[in-house]
C-alpha cells in the first residue's frame, strides 16, 4: 500500500463496497455473514482512511451495541437471517447528502489499480477471521468504536443498564478513524 493522497471524491456506497466483498466470497468462501461484512466495511473504511486520506465509502458508520455498523447495510439487509452466509448482491439504498435513494444493485467503482489492490488486501487481511474475532477486534480499548460507545454523552455507556436496542446514532467520526487507523499504521511499519 501507498501513502499518497487521494484528490478524487468518493464514489462509492458502502452497498457498492459490501456488493465488492460478496462477489468475493463466491469467488473465495469464506463465512461472510450480516456480522461479519459490516465489520469488514469498517476496517476497509478505516485502512482507507489511513493509507489515501479520504473515505473509501461515503456513508457514515455508527457504533452499535456489537460494533461499528453501516446504517444502509444493515437496512438492506434486514428481514435476512442474521447467519446467512452472503453471496447473492445487496439491493437498496445509497447515501447521497442527507437523503437515501434507491439505487438497484450498486457495484463498486474502482477509481484505479490502487483500488482494486487496497480492497484485495482487506479480504485477504480479515475474510478467513471468524465474525466474532473481528468484533472483538473492533472493540478495542480506545478504538474508534471503543471512543464513541463507551463516551460519557452514551446514556447506555454512563448507566450500569444494559443497551437499550441495537443501536443509538451515534456516528463514528471519519477523522477518529483516520487518526486511529494511521496511528495502527505506524505500529505495523
Amino acid at each position: 500500500m501507498t501513502d499518497a493522497a487521494e484528490s478524487s471524491p468518493v464514489i462509492n456506497s458502502a452497498i457498492a463496497v459490501a456488493n465488492w466483498f460478496i462477489e468475493q466470497n463466491r469467488n473465495d468462501p469464506s463465512e461472510l455473514t450480516h456480522l461479519k461484512l459490516q465489520k469488514m466495511l469498517y476496517f476497509a473504511q478505516g485502512w482507507h482512511l489511513a493509507y489515501f486520506d479520504v473515505p473509501l465509502f461515503e456513508d457514515p458508520i455508527e457504533a452499535w451495541k456489537y460494533g461499528p455498523v453501516v446504517r444502509s447495510v444493515y437496512r438492506a439487509l434486514n428481514g435476512r437471517p442474521k447467519s446467512e452466509i452472503l453471496t447473492e448482491p445487496i439491493e437498496g439504498y445509497v447515501l447521497h447528502g442527507a437523503d437515501y435513494l434507491d439505487w438497484g444493485t450498486p457495484e463498486m467503482t474502482s477509481r484505479d489499480d490502487d483500488t482494486e489492490k487496497f480492497m484485495r488486501f482487506i479480504w485477504n487481511s480479515y475474510s478467513k477471521m471468524e465474525a466474532w474475532k473481528l468484533v472483538s477486534i473492533s472493540h478495542a480499548r480506545n478504538s474508534p468504536w471503543d471512543k464513541v460507545a463507551n463516551s460519557p454523552g452514551n446514556r447506555a455507556a454512563a448507566t450500569d443498564y444494559e443497551w437499550y436496542g441495537e443501536y443509538y446514532d451515534l456516528v463514528i467520526p471519519v477523522e477518529l478513524m483516520k487518526f486511529y487507523f494511521k496511528w495502527l499504521l505506524t505500529r505495523t511499519s
